[in-house]
């Protein structure tokens, strides 16, 4: 009886564990929430060189952001230095929530990625113009659906 109920804790535990793990990355990083306007850096480190992944990216705002869209400017900085910079604009949906309540907008960056190098990669997040209420700006990485 002894034996079983150790059996059972060792199999209750390694379930538990595994129904914590995640199936993406997100790195994120903290902005100035009354004005950022300069750049926030993000370093994605790399080591799966074979699966396509979709990239996220996300923003965390407080009450002060009234923005209905907000454009970035998104340099990417890869492992052996090329660069590529391009803008993605971000909707965002008017939805009143308390002020102590934080607001999280994701929007989809690139599918069917491929890092095809090992090693850190950069991305620079920069707005176009000066924004208030933004407290944290980051990306998501998952591995692609079919």
């Amino acid at each position: 009886m002894k034996r079983l109920a150790c059996l059972l804790l060792v199999v209750a535990t390694g379930v538990a564990a595994g129904s914590c793990t995640q199936s993406g990355r997100s790195y994120a990083v903290d902005v100035d929430p009354r004005c950022w306007e300069t750049k926030a850096a993000l370093t994605l480190p790399n080591h799966d060189t074979l699966t396509l992944c979709d990239v996220g990216i996300f923003l965390r705002c407080n009450d002060r952001f009234t923005e209905d869209t907000l454009t970035l400017r998104i340099e990417t900085i890869t492992p052996d230095s090329l660069r590529v910079e391009e803008y993605l604009c971000i909707p965002f949906p008017q939805i009143r929530t308390p002020a102590a309540v934080a607001r999280e907008t994701k929007a989809a960056y690139r599918r069917r990625v491929l890092f095809g190098q090992s090693g850190d990669y950069r991305l620079i997040l920069t707005p176009t113009r000066s924004v208030r209420g933004v407290e944290a700006v980051g990306a998501t990485i998952e591995a692609t659906t079919p």
